[in-house]
C-alpha cells in the first residue's frame, strides 16, 4: 500500500510508473488521471473524488502535480499525483536535507465535510422526537451493533431532556459480514413499520434492550412474538420478512451511507456534520447547544 497525504490509501498494483495518455493527447490527461484514481479507490469508502484540473510545477524537475481531494469518514482528504508526459506517480516525496513532507506539505490538511441532509432519503421514516427541532440528528445503525446499543441510551436520555429540540432519524446500516442477522432484522422492523409507524420505533427500543439473538430460527420466533404483543397482523408481518419486501428500503440507507462515506456504526449526522462512534449524553448535549 501507498499512502497518499491526508491518509487516503492507495493500493500499490499499478502504482509507481502508470501510463494515461494517448499519442494524440494533451500533455495532462485530467480525465485519464481521475479515471484511474477512481479505480485506485474503488475499494474504499470514498463519497466523492474530485481532481482539481490545474497543474503545477512539481519539487520533481520535469514532473508536474495535480491535486485531487477524496470525502472519506466524514473528512475532505488532499492528494498528489505527479505527472511527467505519459506516466503519473502516487506518492510521498521527502526532502533529505529538511525532512520535511513536500507532498503534504504541498496537498494541504484534511478538513471536516458537512453533508446536506436534505439528499439523503428520510421518505416515510417517522422521526423521533421534533421534526422542528433545532438539532437534526440522522443515525446510520445496525440492530446487532454493541456499539449502537450502546449510543441509543444517551441518545434516549437527549430525547426525553429536550423533546422540542431534537429530531432524530434512524438509517438502516447493517454490517452483514460481520452482523449476519442485522439486514434480517432491518427488514422486521420495517415490516412493522408498514403496518404502524409507531412500530419502528418500539421495534428499536425492545430488540436493542432484549439479550442478543444467535441465529435466524431465534430471530424470527423472537420477531412473531414480538408482532403478537404489538397487534400487528402477524401472519401479514411475517409474509413481508420472509420475501424481503423492505429490501429497497434498506438498500436506499446503503447507498445514503457510501455517500457520505461510512465506514462504521453507530454514524451520526448532526444536523450535517459527520461524527462516528457512541456518544455520551454531554457530547450530544453539547452539539445541541452549538446549533
Amino acid at each position: 500500500m501507498i499512502a497518499a497525504a491526508g491518509g487516503l490509501r492507495i493500493p500499490a498494483s499499478g502504482i509507481g510508473v502508470h501510463p494515461v495518455y494517448g499519442a494524440e493527447t494533451p500533455a495532462v490527461d485530467y480525465d485519464a488521471i481521475e479515471a484511474f484514481l477512481k479505480k485506485a479507490t474503488a475499494k474504499q469508502p470514498v463519497a466523492n473524488l474530485t481532481l482539481i484540473r490545474q497543474a503545477q510545477p512539481s519539487p520533481i524537475p520535469g514532473m508536474l502535480q495535480v491535486k485531487f481531494m477524496v470525502e472519506m469518514n466524514g473528512q475532505r482528504q488532499h492528494g498528489l499525483v505527479y505527472v511527467s508526459g505519459t506516466r503519473i506517480i502516487l506518492g510521498q516525496i521527502f526532502d533529505l536535507s529538511t525532512q520535511l513532507n513536500l507532498t503534504a506539505q504541498e496537498a494541504g490538511d484534511s478538513e471536516p465535510v458537512h453533508y446536506d441532509i436534505k439528499t439523503l432519503d428520510l421518505n416515510d421514516r417517522p422521526p423521533r422526537g421534533n421534526p422542528a427541532g433545532q438539532l437534526v440528528i440522522v443515525e446510520f445503525s445496525d440492530f446487532q451493533c454493541p456499539f449502537c446499543k450502546q449510543a441509543s441510551g444517551p441518545l434516549t436520555e437527549l430525547l426525553k431532556k429536550h423533546p422540542r429540540d431534537v429530531a432524530l432519524y434512524y438509517k438502516h446500516f447493517p454490517l452483514s459480514q460481520i452482523h449476519p442477522l442485522a439486514y434480517k432484522m432491518a427488514l422486521a422492523s420495517e415490516c412493522g413499520r408498514v403496518q404502524k409507524a409507531e412500530a419502528f420505533w418500539t421495534f428499536h427500543d425492545h430488540f436493542f434492550t432484549d439479550p442478543p439473538i444467535h441465529d435466524a430460527a431465534q430471530l424470527r420466533e423472537q420477531i412473531r412474538q414480538w408482532s403478537d404483543q404489538q397487534g400487528l397482523e402477524t401472519n401479514k408481518f411475517l409474509t413481508c420478512y420472509d420475501n424481503g419486501e423492505q429490501s429497497p428500503r434498506i438498500e436506499k440507507d446503503l447507498a445514503d451511507a457510501r455517500k457520505i462515506g461510512a465506514t462504521a456504526t453507530p454514524t451520526f449526522l448532526f444536523n450535517g456534520e459527520y461524527v462516528s462512534g457512541t456518544q455520551s449524553l454531554e457530547m450530544l448535549e453539547a452539539f445541541l447547544k452549538a446549533k
